[in-house]
């Protein structure tokens, strides 16, 4: 007798119940191995397809939480773009005003200048620019935000001022040093003009030109002011200079003469006594004498000339 599997046959028998027949199938014995061998695989399929949709649903929650993440980062990212554009635009704007301020600084400080020209004897005068007051901060109006067109036409419009700034700078610099130098020469100047008073007392015995002579009654010329004071009284230098006379004689009495530069010099006589020497240098205001009544002389006073190039002049335009 031979066996094979594809000889043998199965029967399948179902009995529904008492009542009824029942019923049998014939079947090659392969078709249960069959059967089983597929459920196997559908299962094992099934498993696989769980794992990849399991792992796959892991990657998507990944991707999930990476692309989270990542949008998160943008997000601050833009923020922080943003913000730091605005703090630009703002710097920008600050730029501006600063700018604006430091304009009108300037034009306050050419105003200044042309006032110390004016001064000075120059006639150099350029008014300064209006509307200098500088911001305060009362401020309002409707909210309009910037676009970066606006900021950008305000950067260039601050670059701009701030290029003609630069040359106005300049020149500023150099009027103001040219303006330095002749208020330094005019002070130097007024240093060396006597248009102080040589005594604390202004009254005026005999003025400068023609008059009837204490001595002699007759008309003759008075080439100075005669200022009355008191005995001892403190006779100063009326401008800088260097001492060139220190004498005394029968009409000057106690006398000095004083050199002051560009041919002008001053004369101090009849002093009681004489408190500097010879080629001593002098600065305004300084003490060089005592009135007396020494010389040529009815009383104590002080005889005060002016020469300009060895002519004795009026002093009256000197003094102040």
């Amino acid at each position: 007798m031979k066996l094979g599997w594809g000889s043998k046959k199965f029967t399948l028998v179902i009995i529904p119940d008492a009542n009824r027949s029942v019923r049998q199938f014939e079947m090659l014995n392969s078709i249960p191995y069959i059967a089983a061998t597929a459920v196997f695989v559908l299962i094992l399929v099934t498993l696989v397809l769980f794992f990849f949709q399991g792992r796959t649903a892991v990657i998507a929650d990944q991707l999930k939480v990476k692309i989270d993440s990542q949008e998160l980062v943008y997000t601050h990212t833009v923020e922080d773009k943003n913000e730091t554009i605005e703090q630009l635009q703002n710097e920008v704007i600050k730029l501006s005003q600063q700018t604006s301020e430091m304009k009108a600084r300037i034009d306050d400080i050419r105003k200044m200048e042309d006032e110390v020209r004016s001064i000075t004897g120059s006639t150099k005068i350029v008014a300064a620019a209006e509307g200098t007051n500088t911001l305060d901060s009362a401020m309002g109006g409707i909210s309009h935000p910037a676009t970066n067109n606006d900021v950008n036409e305000l950067l260039s419009q601050t670059k701009t001022q701030l290029s003609d700034m630069d040359l106005e700078l300049a020149a500023l610099q150099q009027s103001i040093t040219d303006t330095k130098h002749k208020a330094l020469a005019i002070k130097e100047q007024l240093r060396v003009t006597p248009n102080i008073w040589p005594v604390d007392s202004h009254r005026i015995t005999s003025g400068f030109g023609l008059r009837q002579d204490p001595f002699t009654r007759r008309p003759s010329f008075h080439s100075g002011y005669d200022i009355s004071a008191p005995a001892n009284s403190e006779v100063s230098v009326t401008a800088d200079g260097i001492v060139r006379i220190t004498g005394s004689d029968s009409e000057r009495g106690n006398h000095i003469v004083v050199d002051h530069s560009n041919g002008l010099q001053t004369m101090y006589m009849h002093l009681n006594k004489i408190l500097v020497q010879k080629n001593d240098s002098v600065q305004k205001g300084q003490l060089i004498g005592l009135v007396g009544s020494t010389g040529r002389s009815t009383g104590y006073h002080l005889h005060y000339e002016v020469l300009q190039n060895g002519v004795s002049v009026d002093p009256l335009p000197y003094l102040k």
